[in-house]
Order: structure tokens, then C-alpha cells, then sequence
């Protein structure tokens, strides 16, 4: 376990809002020599020891624990898609290490090639396994967000047949790509047509069991969900609308039979392309630049005039992946620009280029010593749902920062060739965000338990607490905030309390008017045991998958920049 003891004593925070420098200070390399010290990557720099951290937190996340062979029976159905997405991209990562190294072992590391090429396949049948088991029906009456996570889940692993198959010259996985194309093709349906000029001159809104509310991770997932079909869906003509054999069974409902849906459809370019355009003009970024929840819309208007000022973590990064893809497809550098505009914001209200440790100490938008915070983090009332959230902004990071290609498309004859420029430029913006992502990863592993799973609350161990609740560390939130996710009681209220005509939507009632949570303070299955220090729901799956999400991180970057 890394222990952070490079760490210096730092003084109680101080709750409230810093003046943070906007650029870098020209040493913050992570070199403990010439940086602050909460700039400081960790003593371990090199590919294998991060290598074996990724893989050690990724067996603690597959481990009977939280994994029964077929799913995860503690956590929540969309999540389990994000968990599966994880799955999926480590398998990315564990063969493009092989691939790196012409087959052979990565340097330092303790794991073999031949060890990791069996890893490989074990966790794709982890994959197959959990296609099998996934709640499909629930999750297919959800909201118009919950349907997108399975689109992205699915075409991650489309995309990682793909190409480890074509890097390892095998078929495994090939037999699969029918039956996971047309999951995401059946979940992409169900918002393929949802973008509404006729409220708030577009977007999607998050749910229809609820009053209007264009959210920005509906939109953001939108405009991923929507690129990624284009660029990576193989296409499908199986007119099957159910989620699964027994839909109808279950809901006593008919559905009509789904459209064929052809690969690279040129209208998921102009979807994408389209909802990028409304979401950036559409004032989703505070002063800082950190893009808040959402609208809501007055009664008797048609415009977005009531702005939710929560800021959540997920809400920074799940654009970054469809910027990247937007730029392969186009190859407008405009969306890359964004997408280092959007991380640059993010490290700053981390607190990551402070000058002094009191100031490093503050809170600064969403987090504080470097590290990545949500509000919830620090007083331990993190819902199920916002407890994965780090490792969905990590993960998304992690698939804009890949290396722009520069001789052979990603995909022949559809996606662009970058000019030599602008793939060193991307290789070094990216470059310079790997000490703080370690930093951050360093920050999670820390709070391991003796078990191995990681801790919600990163920061804990830099201002010398536990993960026990600490109100006194709480920052207040944003003014004009509303905190759904972790205060779910606010969707019985006004503003979001559904009593209009949109309750419906094409006739077909949503069920269930709130999203769903295990619980606040309470624990399921496997996961039940907590230790001493968990405060609120203590360690869990998605506490570990957001570990993972930022361990893997930390893994990819290093491997890119000892390329």
C-alpha cells in the first residue's frame, strides 16, 4: 500500500472559496525536490509498480466480495453497467501493456505476460457472465441517463473485441458482437429521438416520470453515447424491441418492433454534433468553469431559467470521451481544445496549483490539497449512486488523453489522421496531468482497509482523518444548489415533482419517479461489513470502482509517458 508520508502536516481547512492561479507553477513536475508537496506524484513513478496497483485494485473489485461470478449483488442496476465498462476498459489496458511491450513482461512488474493474457480472458468472461445477469428490464424503464450507461458499457466492449483481437490475432469475443450490438442498439433507442427543441431549445430531459429537467449528465452521455454509435456500432437488423425474454411477463407491455439500425449511420454524427452545440451555448458552467447539474423550467415557459448550481464530479468528465470521439469523427480541433479547457478547470478546483499549504487546504470548487472531492465525501452521506462518481470522471479522462493516431485511423476510411503537431501537443497536455491523477491515486489507495478496498473520502488521510463522517470538513454547497442525489426527498418537491402531461412519454408510463438508492446510510449483501472507520455506507463496490477508475488512470498515463 502506498502510505503518503511525503505528506506534510497540514493546517485545518479552511470552508469556503480560494482565488486559485489558473496555470501551472513551471515546477509542478512531481518532483518532490522542486514542487509543493501536494504536487508531488508519489515515490513511486515507474510503469510496474502502478501496473500492479491497477491489477491489485481490479482483482479486489472482482473478488467474491463484491462479485458473484455473474454480477455484482450489492450494487444498483445502472451502476452495474458503469462497473462492467470498468471491467471491460481494464481489459483495454491489460492488452495494450502487452501490446506496448511486444508481448513481453512491463518492466517492474510482477505479473508475467503469459499471467496477464490469462487475465485478459478471465475478466472478458466476467463480461460475458454479467451480459447474462444484468437487470435489463429495470434498467430499461429508468431514466434517459440510466439507458445510456448501458449504451457506452456495450460498445466498450465492442470496441475492445476489436482490438485485441486484431493486436492478438484471436476471436475471442467475436461471437459476441451481434448480441452485445443489439443491447446497445435497443438502449440507444429508447433516446434516440428525445432531444426536444420545444423546451429549452434542446437537450434531453433526464427523466420523464419527473417535471422537465435538462440535466447535464443526460446530455453529456447524449452526446457520447450518440458519437460512439456512429464511430463503433457494427450495425444491427434484429427487430427484438424487448430488453429481454421476459419483458413482457414482467411489465405487461407490448412494444413495437425496433428499427434497423445500419453501422455509421451519418445521423448519430449530426446528433452528436448537434447536441455538443446546444450543451456548450446553453450556460452549463459556473464562474469557475465547473459545469453544474442542471435547468429546470418555470411553469409557463420554454426556456432553461432555473439553473441547479450542484456540481458533481461525474458531470466534469463523461464529456471528455465525447469530445475526443467528436474530434475523430471530425477532426475539428475546436473539441480537443474544450476538452483540455474542461480538465484544466477541473485540476484547478482541486486546489492542485495552490501556493501555499493553507491555500492548498482550502476548498476550491471540488476538492481541496490536489485531491478530488464531492461534497458528500467529507461528511460520509455519499448516496450509492455518487459514490462511483470519481471513477467515472477518471475513466472518461483516461479515453480523452489516448494518443491521437497518426498514420492509421482508429476506424478505416471513417476517422481522421492527426497532423504530427497535434498529437505532441495532446501527448503533452495529457503528459502534464499524470502527476496529479497519481496524486489522486495515491490519495485513494490510501485509504485501503486491511482488506484492500479503497474509501470513498480520498482526501482523509491528508488532513490525518478516517473515513468516518466529518461534518466539520463538509463545504457548504453552491448557492441556488439542489443535491438530489444525495438528498433524494428533494424529487417529491417542487420543482421536480411530475404533474403535467410529460409524466408520459409516447404513452408509455415510466415507472418509478425518483432514481434509485439502497440507502443512504445502510449496506446490502456481501458488502454489509464495515470496519470502524466507514462512516455512512462505508466501503462498497462503487467506493472500489471509483478506486479503480482512478488506479487504472494513474496505470495508463504512466505507460503513455514512459512510451
Amino acid at each position: 500500500m502506498v502510505l503518503l508520508q511525503h505528506i506534510l502536516a497540514l493546517p485545518f481547512l479552511c470552508l469556503g472559496y480560494s482565488s486559485i492561479a489558473a496555470s501551472a507553477p513551471a515546477n509542478s513536475n512531481g518532483d518532490p525536490s522542486s514542487s509543493y508537496p501536494w504536487q508531488w506524484g508519489g515515490a513511486h513513478q515507474d510503469v510496474g509498480y502502478w501496473f500492479d496497483e491497477f491489477q491489485d485494485t481490479l482483482a479486489t473489485m472482482q473478488s467474491p466480495t463484491f462479485w458473484n461470478g455473474t454480477y455484482w449483488p450489492a450494487s444498483i442496476q445502472w451502476i452495474g453497467a458503469v462497473l462492467n465498462t470498468l471491467v471491460v476498459a481494464s481489459d483495454r489496458s491489460l492488452a495494450h501493456a502487452l501490446q506496448e511491450y511486444g508481448g513481453g513482461d512491463v518492466p517492474g512488474a510482477y505479473t508475467t505476460a503469459a499471467s496477464i493474457q490469462i487475465e485478459t480472458q478471465k475478466y472478458f468472461s466476467d463480461v460475458e457472465a454479467y451480459y447474462g445477469d444484468e437487470d435489463v428490464i429495470q434498467i430499461f424503464d429508468a431514466a434517459y441517463d440510466d439507458a445510456q450507461w448501458v449504451v457506452l458499457e456495450w460498445l466498450e466492449a465492442i470496441e475492445f473485441i476489436n482490438q485485441y483481437d486484431a493486436y492478438a490475432n484471436s476471436a475471442l469475443g467475436q461471437a459476441d458482437i451481434a448480441r452485445f450490438a443489439h443491447r446497445a442498439h435497443i438502449f440507444y433507442n429508447i433516446v434516440q429521438s428525445q432531444f426536444d427543441t420545444s423546451l429549452c431549445g434542446g437537450g434531453i430531459t433526464w427523466n420523464p416520470a419527473l417535471a422537465p429537467y435538462k440535466n447535464a449528465i443526460t446530455n453529456e452521455l447524449f452526446i457520447s453515447s450518440s458519437i460512439g454509435m456512429y464511430l463503433y456500432f457494427p450495425g444491427d437488423t434484429d427487430t427484438d424491441p424487448y430488453p429481454s425474454p421476459a419483458y413482457v411477463n414482467a411489465t405487461n407491455t407490448t412494444l413495437p418492433a425496433l428499427p434497423a439500425l445500419a453501422a455509421h449511420n451519418p445521423s448519430l454524427l449530426t446528433t452528436a454534433v448537434e447536441e455538443y452545440a446546444w450543451f456548450k451555448t446553453h450556460n452549463f458552467t459556473d464562474a469557475q468553469g465547473l459545469i453544474v447539474d442542471g435547468f429546470h423550467i418555470s411553469d409557463n415557459q420554454t426556456t432553461c431559467d432555473q439553473r441547479n448550481e450542484m456540481v458533481y464530479t461525474y458531470n466534469q468528465g463523461v464529456l471528455l470521451s465525447g469530445l475526443r470521439q467528436l474530434w475523430e469523427a471530425t477532426g475539428d480541433a475546436m473539441y480537443l481544445t474544450d476538452g483540455y479547457a474542461f480538465v484544466q478547470t477541473v485540476i484547478n478546483a482541486t486546489g492542485w496549483y495552490a501556493r501555499s499549504a493553507a491555500e492548498a487546504g482550502q476548498w476550491t470548487g471540488l476538492g481541496r490539497n490536489g485531491i478530488m472531492e464531492d461534497y458528500c465525501d467529507a461528511p460520509a452521506n455519499c448516496s450509492q449512486d455518487n459514490q462511483i462518481f470519481k471513477g467515472i470522471y477518471f475513466h472518461h479522462l483516461d479515453l480523452f488523453c489516448d494518443p491521437l493516431p497518426t498514420s492509421t485511423p482508429l476506424v478505416a476510411g471513417l476517422t481522421k489522421v492527426a497532423p504530427a503537431a497535434l498529437a505532441s501537443e495532446h501527448a503533452s497536455k495529457c503528459a502534464s496531468y499524470t502527476p496529479w491523477i497519481k496524486h489522486n491515486a495515491n490519495a485513494a489507495l490510501s485509504t485501503r482497509n486491511s482488506t484492500g478496498v479503497i474509501g470513498g473520502w480520498w482526501g482523509a488521510s491528508y488532513v490525518n482523518k478516517t473515513q468516518e463522517p466529518w461534518p466539520a470538513y463538509a463545504a457548504p454547497r453552491p448557492r441556488g444548489s439542489s443535491d438530489e442525489w444525495n438528498e433524494p426527498w428533494v424529487l417529491e418537491q417542487e420543482p421536480w415533482l411530475c404533474r403535467g402531461w410529460h409524466c408520459r412519454e409516447g404513452g408509455r408510463a415510466k415507472r418509478g419517479n425518483r432514481k434509485r438508492t439502497a440507502g443512504l446510510f445502510s449496506m446490502r449483501g456481501a458488502a454489509a461489513k464495515r470496519d470502524a472507520n466507514d462512516g455512512g455506507r462505508g466501503r462498497t463496490v462503487e467506493t472500489e470502482g471509483s478506486g479503480l477508475g482512478v488506479v487504472k488512470a494513474a496505470s495508463d498515463f504512466t505507460l503513455r509517458s514512459a512510451s
